[in-house]
């Protein structure tokens, strides 16, 4: 009985665990997160570019030489190390950067956009850390784990090119409308969501415990000390010195959602709340304190928990992807209903997917 229980407590952990890792998933709300990271990399690079002298230069704040050695134990590699404060081959950086971000964007080239905006995020940060923030951070594991999957699978131009390149070849052959549309569920994004998710829970795990070691955030009057610091206020709340018992609440209560995050949002039904309570969080940092660009980096990977049915639901008003439905309405001119060749079809198009990417035919999302 003993033996019994601890295989049968060893197949479960198994099957939870490659559940939980290589199930297909939904590449949806990797799709949001592409697009809202490829908008802010455009920004982030186009700001670094107004000042790029002062920042990358050869007489910049902290130039080459001081870089290095406050890098010197580190494993650390930079493009612009290599540029040897030449501005001609900062602004080609400047200019690669810029248009792989928009590549990104409009997910064009995907597969390789990713990786390439990660060298480039990582590459501006090591070359002046001294200008590294959040934002910065944000940014470079975002694009990190986009590299395993894009979400390039759902609202991209590479999308629409397979989609196209799909009709053109099923266009001499009697297939079904399931077996010419890309079937979306795929094992890589399932994957690239779980290290942004976990990624995220370890951020706020970490920055939680982090607090408990500081005394005012014991006390209850940390939010306070963020409230009156004057380079960092952008909207006036230190009417909320009249208001102690607000203070106390609005303290205790970020810290005890940072520290029960990592617990509470894999659970369904307290996933809202710890949501919802997230947006509150950092749209708060970015208004009053005038982080914007990190508020909105940091709602933007918590995309990775919403469901893509429901992200799905913002862009698409029918049961049918708009793209799917057009081919269904040709299709019923051009296919024969009876699928005389779908299954060498079939065969041939799995066989030009990404191994990762295969899915049976006729899935839906």
């Amino acid at each position: 009985m003993i033996g019994r229980y601890f295989r049968g407590l060893f197949h479960a952990t198994v099957d939870g665990w490659n559940r939980f890792w290589f199930s297909a998933a939904d590449p949806a709300s990797l799709a949001v997160i592409r697009i809202s990271i490829g908008l802010l990399l455009v920004y982030s690079h186009a700001i670094w570019a107004l000042n790029s002298g002062s920042f990358f230069g050869a007489d910049a704040w902290l130039n080459v030489d001081a870089g290095s050695a406050i890098q010197a134990d580190g494993y650390l590699v930079s493009a612009l190390w290599w540029a040897d404060g030449s501005p001609t081959t900062i602004a080609i950086v400047h200019g690669v950067a810029l248009v792989n971000a928009l590549l990104l964007t409009f997910g064009l080239w995907s597969r390789v956009a990713a990786p390439v905006a990660f060298l480039l995020t990582a590459s501006f940060a090591n070359r002046n850390p001294a200008a590294l923030y959040g934002f910065d951070q944000v940014l470079g594991f975002a694009t990190l784990y986009l590299c395993v999957n894009p979400g390039h699978g759902w609202l991209s131009i590479d999308r629409w090119r397979e989609f196209k390149r799909r009709e053109k070849f099923a266009g001499s052959h009697a297939v079904r409308d399931s077996e010419i549309v890309v079937s979306r569920p795929s094992v890589s994004a399932n994957i690239a969501t779980r290290l942004i998710q976990l990624h995220l829970c370890l951020i706020y795990l970490v920055a939680g415990l982090a607090k408990l070691k500081g005394a005012a955030w014991w006390s209850g009057v940390a939010f306070w000390g963020a409230i009156g610091n004057l380079e960092y206020q952008t909207l006036d709340m230190t009417w909320l010195v009249d208001w102690p018992m607000v203070v106390s609440l609005l303290t205790m209560s970020a810290l005890a959602w940072e520290i029960s995050y990592a617990a509470l949002v894999w659970n369904r039904w307290t996933r809202p709340i710890v949501l919802a309570f997230g947006v509150m969080v950092h749209a708060g940092i970015a208004v009053c304190f005038g982080m914007m660009t990190f508020g909105m980096a940091m709602i933007v990977v918590n995309v990775a928990f919403v469901s893509p049915g429901v992200i799905r639901s913002l862009f698409e008003r029918k049961d049918v992807d708009p793209w799917t439905e057009a081919l269904q309405r040709s299709s019923s001119q051009q296919f024969s209903k009876a699928p005389t060749k779908a299954a060498p079809v079939g065969i041939a198009l799995h066989q030009a997917d990404d191994s990762l990417e295969r899915e049976p035919v006729g899935a839906t999302s």
